[in-house]
């Protein structure tokens, strides 16, 4: 029993481990380097496997004793780990010093993972166990972990939170055997877990944010959850702030302030409000230019922040302002240590709804006269993987169709992203969105609908359900040249830009398809099958990253060209990665001879098979549930138990000549799941959470249930092979190397693709059971 406990404990703690450092880069980094997280852990994972498998003679005995150490090992490294990642700047610059603190964090990152590797590995393969039941420890004890962070991290931050891990790994050591050593190391863990929470943010955390200095004495406060780091900076005097000003705009008055960010980056300011005349100043912002031609009949605000687009809705004279933001953070922090500086939480015609805007606005009957949506996004990395924006969910046809049916007959969506007058970038693909969001929903002359203002780095578009009036057209045009705007888009002239004239003047997706085909950039309007609005380098053009003459140096294009160049050269290190734990062991211990190569296929196929179904089923009910937190602890919660509970299972399965049916019962189960998933997510988007997340439920469950039979199985199969620490590593490398994969093929072949790849790995286990020597000495 106890074998199962320490596996149990030190799979929880491992998983949890794991999820906060994704959490922890995505402060300290950029979120797409917080993908490296997940890379490294199974780069860990992977050599203790392969440590067990070169070293056999090191775990032939006392088994329990030297897994308790591996387990001590794992806990006193992970808070020097935790030390050297916070004092590490990590900015991606093509200079030695910057290679060096890459592979500095990837040696830290990495450690930890290779002892609770030893220990998930010895486990396995050593002890004379039903495979099953020990697998099911280990996947249940890490469906866990995911709840762990979900609550853990409402509670602690990070850092803290990642000493709490380190602790559990105490737990599982003396679960093992216990000493009296082992406790006291406990005792000091869990003490240095409050004492660090208590002082935050003066406590260990990170020294470096986004490449600088963390400035500790100017934050007033600073907040974690299992998706976001909130900091709140001390309290400023300062002229009115602005994301894009009138030329007159004033900028005399002084305004008592605090700047807020989200992981270091998303920033966002909360103004003092305590009469109207302290925020008149936001009638000269172009992200406000929607009130004016509907100044009344009610106002929803896509991501509250903190607060500024509620009080400009006020300003202009909604008599209902819904606030929706899917961070409670912000609207905690509203309603409380800042309820009287805000000024927003007593106001009667003030509503704070903590959700996922899409989800709300599907489920609400209510109607608005302008839904507003500025700059939403955070750059920052969930805890199911660092390329899972929440706000792509938000750029979607099917979402800007749920705005559309949520305004009233002559109402607007506004959306104010960033503009550059010399690239025409995410306004091209923006653009387009819009006017293939009209044309899903009937409407056959677009440019009739849509007008873009623009000052400085800032635009605005405003997109209305019917066609703009005589009169809107007349005032947008009068509060334009008084503010000294520039109309780039407006109904009664066609824009002056070739590729935006040719996008709004279509009547058809067709025609849509045709205007943007031959672009560099990608302006194909984003949808739910590939909803990665920010990725618009086609592949075909990615040789334009590397042109300094390309026009991609800045703004959300450079972002996200260095997210695809670091998820590319992810790929190309974990391939190098699995290479050399393959042919590295295979050479090194000279046991080229004793490897049978269908044996290594399977044990690799399932490990990727499993990741494109996981990282597919995440993606698409992750916009079903539209919320992050649901992503991680309902989603990967029920893959991971529902894959433990079939491991558990697999232990009556006979072996026998009907093995070779599983592969095809995965294979049907993938291709339903493939066919009927969009179908549903269609038919029941609007319906209740409890019921979205039941339906989720029953979706991944027999799904995770088929794929928890094949690796214990497979262990059965090859019992008593001195190469089954080596077949664990395989299971393990591949299925980080298609995690990584499955991400690419998803931004650039829609998510479904990951489906079909997976269908195919498993139909390809058919051919690694034929030619297994096990199989012909099995019974039919």
């Amino acid at each position: 029993m106890h074998i199962y406990l320490g596996t149990f404990l030190i799979a929880l703690s491992t998983l949890a481990l794991e999820i906060t450092l994704t959490r922890l880069l995505s402060v300290i980094t950029w979120y797409h380097l917080a993908f490296f997280a997940i890379a490294t852990a199974m780069l860990g994972m992977t050599a203790g496997a392969v440590t067990v498998y070169l070293k056999p003679n090191w775990f032939s005995q006392k088994l329990d004793g030297k897994l308790a150490k591996a387990c001590l090992g794992y806990s006193l490294v992970t808070p020097i780990a935790l030390i050297i990642l916070c004092l590490t700047p990590l900015v991606l610059k093509p200079s030695i010093m910057s290679l060096f603190a890459l592979m500095m964090a990837t040696i830290a990152c990495s450690i930890p993972f290779y002892f609770s590797g030893i220990v998930i590995t010895v486990v396995l393969t050593q002890y004379q166990l039903p495979i099953g039941k020990i697998y099911a420890s280990d996947l249940i004890g890490a469906s866990l972990g995911c709840l762990l962070v979900l609550g853990g991290l409402e509670i602690l931050d990070a850092p803290s939170f990642i000493l709490l891990c380190a602790a559990i790994g105490v737990l599982a050591g003396l679960s093992f055997r216990f000493r009296l050593g082992y406790f006291g190391l406990f005792i000091i863990l869990i003490g240095s877990v409050f004492l660090n929470a208590s002082n935050s943010p003066y406590g260990i955390g990170p020294f470096f944010i986004k490449g600088q200095i963390k400035n500790a004495e100017q934050v007033l406060l600073e907040r974690w959850n299992s998706f976001s780091r909130v900091a709140v900076f001390k309290s400023l005097e300062l002229p009115p702030q602005y994301w894009g000003a009138s030329p007159v705009a004033p900028r005399e008055k002084i305004l008592p302030l605090h700047f807020m960010n989200i992981d270091g980056e998303a920033g966002t300011i909360v103004q003092k409000f305590s009469s109207l005349k302290d925020i008149e100043h936001l009638r000269f912002d172009v992200t406000n230019i929607g009130y004016y031609l509907r100044p009344k009949g009610g106002a929803c605000i896509i991501g509250v922040g903190g607060g500024r687009d509620l009080q400009g809705a006020i300003l202009f004279g909604h008599e209902k302002v819904i606030g929706v933001d899917v961070n409670p953070i912000f609207i905690d922090l509203l309603q409380n240590e800042f309820r009287e500086f805000a000024g927003l939480a007593d106001r009667d015609e003030v509503t704070f709804v903590v959700d996922e805007a899409r989800s709300y606005l599907s489920r609400t009957q209510d109607k608005y006269s302008i839904i507003q949506m500025s700059l939403i996004d955070t750059w920052a990395a969930t805890g199911v993987g660092a390329f899972s924006l929440s706000e792509n969910a938000l750029y979607t046809t099917e979402a800007w169709q749920i705005f559309l049916n949520r305004l009233h007959d002559d109402g607007i969506l506004t959306v104010s992203r960033w503009y550059d007058s010399h690239n025409l970038g995410e306004t091209g693909r923006i653009v387009s969105l819009a006017v293939a969001s009209l044309l899903k929903s009937g409407i056959k002359n677009p440019a009739e609908h849509i007008a873009m203002i623009t000052i400085g780095n800032i635009s605005t578009l405003l997109l209305s359900k019917q066609a703009f009036s005589v009169q809107d057209i007349a005032k947008l045009k009068k509060v334009s040249a008084d503010l000294a705007y520039n109309l780039v888009i407006v109904p009664s002239a066609p824009p002056s830009h070739k590729v935006l004239r040719d996008i709004v003047s279509v009547s058809s997706l067709e025609e849509l398809s045709t205007a943007i085909a031959d672009k560099e950039l990608n302006y194909e309007p984003t949808t739910d099958e590939n909803p990665y609005f920010f990725n618009m380098l086609r592949l075909q053009h990615i040789y334009l990253a590397f042109q300094s003459d390309a026009g991609f140096s800045s703004g959300v294009i450079a972002g996200n060209l260095h997210a695809t160049l670091t998820l590319i050269g992810l790929l190309i290190s974990l391939l190098l990665l699995t290479l050399v734990t393959i042919i590295f062991p295979l050479f090194a211990a000279k046991k080229k001879s004793k490897i049978i190569w269908s044996r290594a296929l399977y044990f690799s196929l399932i490990g990727a098979g499993f990741m494109f179904v996981e990282i597919a089923l995440i993606q698409m009910l992750s916009v079903f549930l539209g919320h992050p937190v649901y992503a991680l602890g309902i989603l990967l919660f029920t893959i991971i138990a529902s894959t433990g509970i079939g491991s558990f299972l697999s232990t009556r399965l006979p072996l026998t000549h009907w093995l070779f049916v599983l592969p095809l019962f995965m294979v049907t189960a993938i291709i339903l799941t493939q066919f009927f998933l969009p179908m549903l997510i269609s038919n029941m988007i609007t319906s209740v959470m409890l019921k979205k997340i039941l339906v989720s439920i029953l979706v991944i469950f027999p799904l995770g249930m088929l794929m928890g039979l094949f690796f214990p199985t497979g262990m059965r199969l090859v019992k008593g092979d001195s190469e089954t620490p080596w077949y664990w590593a395989l299971n393990g490398i591949f299925g980080v190397l298609c995690s990584a994969l499955a991400v690419f093929f998803s931004i650039y072949f829609g998510i479904s693709t990951n489906f079909y790849i997976a269908a195919s790995c498993y139909a390809m286990l058919l051919i690694c059971l034929y030619y297994m020597p096990v199989i012909k000495s099995l019974p039919l």
